[in-house]
């Protein structure tokens, strides 16, 4: 099946120019908003919202993926951003795709990512795929900090087994600061996510309403982790309790948080893939 890739812009609410890829099958019969996780792109990692994107649409469903606000090519100010602007921001994206076809509209995050359709899903939807949902809006204290850092230390340890990872640090090509900090444990959304009135963090009430709204969704909820992700258990305990149904649930043995390898990766298409095909 021929599909074409268009990029677009659009102003969200605030002002901003976001800026997005509509993969447009030949013959659609809906459309996945996908949307990337806290510092990422539209691409995803390892290009992964790219490739599952060009999966989809041949497949037959028009695919959309876009920057939020502060990311990538899109306009805004990082700081700023919150799991609330990042909401904002995709249903303004849902309004322009209801533009362009009336048909079935599913949602799509990955890793951070999920945290925002839970936040923005609509009663219309079809449906909402989740690929390695952290807990939601979850605060520092709660987000797993202990696992993230003995998974971040093992990974870097690695790394220093690697001569070329001297030689990307002499020529300045690693951020010492950023390793610094996911082997501490910080950075992340969970920084974000104490309500109050100040810009940069949650408005107050945001988890109450947002979760409120995600518990009375209707429609199907699926989930796929990574075996090895050290966010696994918290997570899936949480959505267990929090969610009104979950439809589909399947691990892929052995995967991390963002599916690196090309097995790992295709089997979390094919899954995806066949859910879509049995609705």
């Amino acid at each position: 099946m021929n599909s074409e890739e268009v990029p677009f812009t659009l102003q969200n609410r605030r002002g901003e120019t976001l800026v997005g890829v509509h993969h447009r099958a030949s013959e659609s019969r809906g459309t996945i908003v996908m949307l990337h996780g806290w510092s990422g792109t539209r691409s995803g990692p390892h290009q992964m919202l790219t490739r599952a994107a060009r999966y989809f649409s041949e497949q037959g469903l028009d695919c959309v993926r876009f920057d939020f606000s502060g990311r990538g090519d899109s306009d805004g100010d990082t700081l700023l951003a919150t799991l609330a602007t990042m909401r904002d921001d995709a249903r303004d994206v849902f309004r322009w795709v209801e533009k362009q076809n009336k048909a079935p509209m599913w949602v799509l995050g990955l890793c951070s990512g999920c945290e925002i359709a839970v936040a923005a899903v609509e009663p219309q939807m079809k449906g909402a795929i989740l690929w390695s949902a952290p807990v939601f809006a979850a605060l520092p204290e709660e987000s797993g900090q202990k696992q993230k850092r003995a998974s971040n230390l093992k990974k870097y340890a690695r790394k220093l087994l690697n001569p070329a990872t001297y030689a990307k640090i002499l020529r300045g090509q690693i951020d010492t600061a950023g390793v610094k900090s996911a082997v501490q444990g910080g950075g992340g959304a969970a920084h974000k996510n104490r309500e109050s009135n100040e810009a940069g963090q949650l408005p107050p009430g945001f988890r109450a309403s947002s979760l409120k709204g995600w518990r009375d969704f209707k429609g199907d909820i699926w989930q796929i982790y990574g075996g090895a992700d050290p966010i696994l258990e918290s997570a899936r305990h949480f959505y267990a309790s929090q969610s009104p149904h979950i439809s589909h649930f399947h691990v892929v043995e052995n995967a991390n948080h963002s599916f690196y390898g090309l097995g790992w990766e295709r089997e979390t298409f094919d899954v995806t893939g066949k859910w879509l095909k049995e609705i």
